[in-house]
């Protein structure tokens, strides 16, 4: 009796972690704002990258598959709340910043240099911005 008991708890202790370490929503998906910005703007993050690979004669491969990876992981963005401040100015500087980071993506697959430092100066001007007011 005393192990059917401690084979029902066991059970029960499995159950639980195993239900509450699974997904529990398409969001859960969808990575933070910090992943994100890590992504982005990390140490080899795709900001630097490009950056680096707009010098001098560009080099598109880079530009581009980093403008891509921009572009994706800015569409998250208004998925996730800010750490701080108003949740519809949140929306609205993470809606502009993905829009502006498509255009990025765009202009890098046409390699259109001139569109793509214009919409790279930019996505680097509104990061004040957005930290000012969301940024803990």
């Amino acid at each position: 009796m005393l192990r059917l008991a401690a084979a029902l708890i066991g059970g029960c202790l499995v159950a639980f972690v195993l239900a509450g370490s699974g997904p529990a929503s398409a969001d859960d998906k969808t990575p933070s704002n910090e992943d994100i910005m890590k992504k982005l703007h990390g140490k080899n993050g795709s900001h630097k990258l490009i950056n680096k690979a707009l010098e001098g004669d560009p080099d598109w491969a880079t530009i581009a598959k980093h403008a891509k990876i921009y572009a994706e992981m800015t569409a998250y963005l208004d998925k996730n709340k800010p750490e701080k401040g108003d949740e519809a100015s949140w929306k609205k500087l993470a809606t502009a910043y993905a829009k502006e980071a498509k255009e990025l993506s765009d202009a890098a697959a046409k390699k259109d240099k001139e569109a793509v430092k214009e919409v790279f100066g930019r996505l680097k001007e509104s990061c004040e911005t957005c930290h000012d007011n969301h940024r803990p």
